[in-house]
C-alpha cells in the first residue's frame, strides 16, 4: 500500500511540474506555433480534470490530507487548471530545458512532503503503542 501512495504522489508531483512547463509554454506563445486544436480542446480537458480531480479527492481521502475542508471543490478546481496547462506541454515547442527540470522537481518536493508526513505518522505511532497507525 506504501508503494501504491508513493507512485501517486509522485505522479501527481510530475502532473505539477507539467503544467508549470505548459504554462511557461503558453506565456512564451510557443503552444500557439503550429495553429494546434489544442485551443478548441481546452473546455472538454478542464472538464475532464474536474472529473479527475474530484476522483483523485474521493480515492485519497483517507491518508492525503484527510481533515481538508473542501476536499472536493479544491480538487476539482486544480484538476480544472492544471489538465489543460498539462497538456499544453505536448504543443508547439516547449523548450525541454524547463520541461524536464520542472517535472522533477514538481516529482521530487511532492515525494518529499509525503515522505515527511509518514515519518511523522510512524512517531506518533511508536509514541503511543496503543494508537492505530491510519487515525483520522
Amino acid at each position: 500500500m506504501v508503494f501504491i501512495r508513493l507512485c501517486g504522489v509522485t505522479g501527481f508531483g510530475v502532473f505539477l511540474g507539467l503544467s508549470i512547463a505548459g504554462l511557461v509554454g503558453i506565456i512564451t506563445g510557443r503552444a500557439f506555433t503550429d495553429g494546434t486544436a489544442w485551443l478548441a480542446g481546452v473546455p472538454v480537458l478542464a472538464a475532464l480534470g474536474a472529473a479527475v480531480g474530484a476522483t483523485t479527492a474521493w480515492l485519497t481521502r483517507r491518508w492525503f490530507f484527510p481533515s481538508m475542508p473542501r476536499r472536493w471543490l479544491l480538487f476539482a478546481s486544480s484538476g480544472l487548471l492544471v489538465l489543460p496547462l498539462a497538456t499544453a506541454v505536448g504543443q508547439g515547442e516547449v523548450v525541454s530545458a524547463v520541461t524536464f527540470p520542472s517535472t522533477a522537481l514538481g516529482s521530487i518536493t511532492t515525494t518529499i512532503l509525503w515522505r515527511r508526513g509518514c515519518r511523522r505518522k510512524v512517531a506518533l505511532a511508536q509514541a503511543s503503542p496503543h494508537q492505530r497507525l491510519d487515525r483520522r
